[in-house]
């Protein structure tokens, strides 16, 4: 039987916080628009106000254009972003290659569970549909619609159980495994903007309005 929690009714999320650099991030309700700039000033993260419980998340996506080399951009599911026990989520692009996608979960701030997908096509082309369904014995990452990764779980494994802010930044991340991970930054095409357009999360399963963190 499916899992109900992983089709839950959604709708759009209307209200944001900036973690860091509110200058480089614009939200526009009216529009269901969030960009997201990284530039001289560095990058910026914003995140749901709300964590949730189970659900669906989705965003349309048009990713940096350019030499991304060194950047990360994503959208995630995180109990608190900094938080070495953390319960996560994720999509992440790696800037070296625009034509990749990396998913991954975190259980108590254990992780290791990476998978790296071949999107068919260039991120930065246009907006596309990124869609995480999570639910207590099930998550599935989407694109445009397909299922490209489902994790289900085994008995006795731990699995992300704890409340989750919806999350999305650009930052450098060319420091990490000396930048084999998502190359070294070049940044000969900055400013970069990252596109996040109707963005929706579930109905239902909001857990508490937790403010600014």
């Amino acid at each position: 039987m499916a899992d109900p929690s992983l089709h839950h009714e959604v709708h759009p999320l209307k209200f944001i916080a900036v973690d860091y650099c509110p200058e480089s991030c614009t939200h526009s309700p009216e529009s269901s628009t969030i960009t997201l700039t990284f530039d001289h000033r560095g990058g910026s993260r914003w995140r749901s106000t709300t964590r949730f419980q189970y659900g669906t998340f989705s965003s349309l996506i048009q990713c940096p254009k350019g030499n991304t080399s060194g950047l990360n951009f994503n959208i995630y599911l995180s109990s608190l972003e900094g938080d070495k026990s953390q319960d996560e989520i994720d999509f992440e692009f790696l800037g070296k290659d625009k034509r990749i996608v990396q998913t991954n979960y975190y259980t108590a701030g254990t992780g290791n569970r990476e998978a790296i997908h071949d999107l068919g096509f260039d991120c930065s082309d246009g907006f596309h549909e990124y869609v995480i369904k999570w639910g207590p014995d099930l998550i599935q990452w989407l694109i445009d619609g397909k299922v490209i990764r489902s994790v289900v779980r085994a008995d006795g494994e731990g699995f992300p159980q704890k409340p989750m802010f919806l999350y999305a930044s650009v930052w450098d991340a060319s420091y990490i495994d000396e930048g084999r991970w998502t190359g070294p930054y070049v940044g000969c095409d900055a400013p970069y903007i990252c596109l996040y357009k109707n963005v929706n999360v579930p109905v239902g399963t909001a857990v508490e309005e937790a403010g600014d963190l």
